[in-house]
């Protein structure tokens, strides 16, 4: 999701359902989107996690979360996976969770 442009094109932050979803566990994640019309900074994707933060009131695990599941859901190769989220990140639960590198507790992945 990108909360900044569909907040300026049609969908207010308060209705916006990212936080619904992420509570009930559902695999979202956040974007960019057109860049030069919806963000102000140099670093876009900073920004919406940054936007996101604050206007959800999201906490550290939250964010954390959010970016686990951007590489899983990314184009990256299979190696580039493994470096960032763990060795066995296709593995279902916990058992695919690499906590050192995803800083997202087993209890919260145990969850999901």
């Amino acid at each position: 999701m990108s909360p900044l442009s569909n907040n300026s094109l049609f969908l207010n932050y308060h209705r916006n359902p990212l936080p619904e979803y992420l509570a009930r566990g559902l695999l979202v994640s956040l974007s960019s989107d057109d860049p030069l019309q919806f963000h102000f900074t140099k670093e876009p994707l900073m920004e919406e996690y940054s936007i996101a933060t604050q206007v959800w009131k999201l906490s550290p695990t939250d964010m954390c979360e959010l970016a686990r599941n951007s590489v899983i859901m990314s184009g990256f190769e299979h190696e580039i996976k493994q470096f960032w989220i763990g060795p066995n990140y296709i593995r279902e639960g916990v058992a695919g969770n690499d906590i050192k590198r995803t800083n997202v507790p087993n209890i919260r992945v145990a969850f999901r």
